[in-house]
């Protein structure tokens, strides 16, 4: 099955990508538009980017020169990734993760290994190590919380991790930390095989800006700068980024009203699950979607097709959903019950 049935419908509301559904403040939008007016087109962008490293440091708990800034995290996991890997090494993750490190791990010739988490998503530490030991694993990566599943493991299992594999480099993805609120940026300094990565894509609302963070030790960055291609963040991106985070208290307003919205909609959606007469199970999540699992995906992807409601489907009989607003949350809700409780179509079956 394709992952979207009608991928070029317009659709009304999408919950397919984890963006966030709340839009820029105002006053914060006018301080933009108004500092864009000052750049000029006929410099290169700023590479070493200290202001935004800086603001970047303030906001993290750590230090400007344990930052590198890239064009969204997706270009420093390259980055980490390509130093790392090169042919027949090999990349222990997750099943399911983020489908960008089995990417970037195919394209620099390496082979990834991966810790199934099986249909009750549960992570087992003593069987991730012993598939790690087993395959001899020149990087672990994973995301955390996990996307597209929700999982988190505790900081307590990611430092055991770093303590058994102390000589294999472990990047932690935070793409989702604001909604989750652990994070091991505090011990990149205590641990030297740690990389945490972060992203103004999710929580922060930039998702267009493409501007992400790797935060790690000195050791490890002096290793990657030397593979990092130069004015990869262009200067529209820095501006509105250097903008919006002079306002972090705004992300931490809005990721708790995402929280709450993401809680109450999981509620809802247990409530359809343990009412529905076909199949259907949702998951609890630490980030800002839910994730939910099907035999009947062509009731469900027709019947929301049908409505304009897009959502992110996999090949198997999983799905995940994006919190949406509080009215797009109430209009997916009501489709879900037609399809799974008050009206079951024959052909929904298939």
């Amino acid at each position: 099955m394709n992952q979207y049935i009608d991928i070029d419908k317009e659709y009304q509301i999408r919950l397919n990508s984890n963006e966030s559904y709340i839009d820029m403040d105002n006053n914060i939008m006018m301080e933009i538009k108004s500092n864009l007016s000052t750049i000029e087109l006929h410099r290169y962008p700023e590479n070493n980017m200290l202001e935004i490293r800086n603001l970047y440091a303030q906001y993290a708990g750590t230090q400007s020169e344990n930052i590198i800034v890239g064009n969204g995290s997706d270009e420093v996991i390259q980055l980490v990734i390509s130093n790392y890997i090169s042919c027949g090494k090999k990349v222990l993750t997750l099943d399911p993760d983020f489908t960008m490190y089995d990417f970037y791990t195919d394209l620099f010739g390496g082979n990834v290994v991966k810790y199934k988490l099986g249909e009750n998503i549960v992570f087992n530490l003593d069987e991730f190590i012993k598939l790690g030991k087993k395959e001899n694993i020149d990087l672990i990566i994973f995301s955390n919380p996990n996307n597209p599943t929700g999982l988190s493991l505790s900081n307590n299992d990611i430092i055991k991790l770093l303590k058994i594999f102390p000589n294999i480099p472990i990047l932690v993805d935070e793409a989702y930390y604001e909604f989750n609120g652990e994070s091991m940026i505090s011990h990149i300094n205590e641990y030297k095989n740690l990389i945490v990565t972060r992203t103004l894509s999710k929580a922060w609302g930039l998702a267009a800006l493409r501007v992400g963070f790797l935060i790690s030790n000195k050791n490890i960055l002096e290793k990657l700068m030397k593979k990092k291609i130069p004015y990869t963040v262009n200067s529209y991106s820095q501006t509105m980024a250097l903008t919006v985070l002079k306002y972090p208290d705004r992300v931490i307003e809005n990721s708790k009203v995402i929280i709450d919205n993401r809680e109450k909609l999981l509620l809802q959606l247990k409530s359809i699950e343990k009412d529905a007469s076909m199949e259907i199970r949702f998951y609890p999540s630490k980030g800002n979607f839910i994730f939910g699992r099907t035999s009947h995906k062509y009731a469900l992807l027709s019947g929301l097709n049908e409505k304009g409601i897009l959502i992110r489907n996999f090949s198997d009989d999983t799905f995940r959903i994006t919190v949406g607003s509080q009215l797009e949350n109430r209009k997916l809700l009501n489709v879900l019950r037609e399809i799974f409780i008050y009206q079951v179509v024959e052909e929904y079956a298939k």
